[in-house]
């Protein structure tokens, strides 16, 4: 089963799903694209408001927008100073105690869950002269797994702020960090949720009045339920995909492709559906041209979580969840897939085949590899070093693999060799 995900055009139009998987053309306004817009200068002044400016909802209200020139320089100093000063209380959110979410209060204990970010955010602007609303709804956050549905009270709270005579979105709460897995409060500010385009918006945020999803043709609770799991850094790295549905249904095998600008490396995983169990070897990512390809297999039968990483090339730390897919299988016996090293993401090298994680020791099997820049590449079995011909970037060979692993090496740079590629190999 292969699954193309075409490009989402997020330029001068977007695409947002409509009943019966069509789509409407919503177009943008004139702060839904990149505008080269420094908020540098503003965003210093924000982070660094003398304690006494910071005493009264007035006083900080009227600091903040000394600088300001116009309404979306309003709206952007409140929000760098919510999200660099007011901490999430994990301790409200995982019902342990009790705290006020009146903005008064927040501003006093610096501390608070959505319901009081937003609730700043609304009375500083208000005070400010901007014209704002809070929003509840629900929200695609801390715990979420996708294709769940959303019953009973809201579980989130956000803003919308009007500026030029058009309204745009606001998440101070989601812009000033994050919950871990391990529940810990961890700040990282995200300019993602800072006036986000609607059509993205979407993915993450359903309000309880449609009118605040500011779209022209608004989504249904179940077609917001049904939508791909995209997080900030998704929209942040220039990803686009075109699969809009959440939850896909397989057979033994699907294949993904995700377009990705040329600076951005991705990776993927695959977990058992309810243990979050992770499957080494059963999700296999790799470049091709201007996107990822993303091979998955299934052990068996049942229901899976495919998640996606993805990072800056020059980026040293971690790669970020990008997405997440669910998938129920209907049949498995999918074997494993090799494992790949640093090296094999960094060049962009394309493996062709063996797709197989285990190789029986004895066979010939037929090696084929793009590897971008590679002066000379070998598959090692045990002793044995077989040299692939090339063709430009394109390597192949016949090589026979020997009990205690095979590994496709390259020489990418000098003269030492680079890991791309491991197989296991048995008898």
């Amino acid at each position: 089963m292969k699954i193309v995900l075409s490009l989402l055009m997020l330029e001068l139009f977007v695409a947002v799903a409509t009943a019966g998987n069509e789509s409407e053309p919503i177009l943008s306004n004139d702060f839904c694209v990149p505008l080269n817009y420094s908020y540098e200068d503003l965003d210093l002044h924000a982070l660094n408001v003398p304690s006494s400016a910071e005493a009264t909802i007035e006083s900080l209200a009227a600091y903040l927008v000394k600088p300001a020139k116009n309404d979306r320089e309003k709206s952007r100093a409140i929000f760098r100073w919510i999200t660099e000063n007011i901490d999430y209380n994990v301790d409200v959110f995982f019902g342990g105690s009790s705290g006020s979410t009146k903005s008064e209060d927040v501003l006093k204990s610096r501390r608070s869950i959505c319901y009081g970010y937003s609730d700043l955010f609304l009375s500083l602007a208000r005070e400010a002269g901007l014209q704002a609303v809070k929003v509840t709804g629900y929200g695609k956050g801390y715990g979420y797994v996708p294709g769940s549905n959303f019953t009973g009270p809201f579980n989130h709270a956000w803003n919308a702020v009007k500026i030029n005579g058009s309204w745009y979105l606001i998440d101070s709460t989601w812009g000033a960090g994050y919950v871990s897995g391990e529940g810990k409060y961890v700040r990282k500010f995200d300019d993602h949720y800072f006036m986000t385009p609607p059509c993205q918006f979407i993915f993450s945020h359903f309000p309880d009045d449609c009118c605040w999803q500011l779209l022209d043709q608004p989504l249904t609770k179940g077609e917001y339920e049904n939508l791909v799991y995209l997080e900030a850094d998704f929209f942040n790295l220039g990803l686009m995909l075109g699969e809009r549905n959440g939850t896909i249904i397989a057979d033994k095998q699907i294949n993904l492709s995700i377009f990705a600008p040329q600076d951005v490396l991705m990776m993927a995983k695959l977990e058992h559906a309810g243990t979050g169990e992770a499957l080494d070897g059963y999700a296999f990512c790799q470049r091709d041209g201007g996107s990822y390809d993303i091979d998955v297999r299934f052990p068996e039968e049942g229901s899976y979580i495919l998640k996606a990483y993805a990072k800056r090339r020059d980026n040293p730390g971690k790669y970020d969840s990008v997405l997440e897919y669910g998938i129920n299988a209907s049949s498995g016996g999918g074997v494993g897939f090799p494992t790949t090293f640093k090296a094999f993401s960094e060049t962009g090298a394309y493996l062709f085949g063996p797709l197989v994680g285990n190789l029986e020791a004895g066979s010939s099997y037929s090696f084929r590899i793009r590897v971008p820049g590679a002066r000379n590449v070998s598959v090692v079995c045990g002793d044995d070093w077989t040299a692939l011909a090339s063709r430009g970037d394109l390597f192949e060979g016949n090589a026979t693999a020997e009990k205690g692993g095979v590994v496709i090496f390259g020489k990418l740079q000098g003269e030492e060799w680079d890991g791309l590629v491991k197989f296991e190999s048995t008898k």
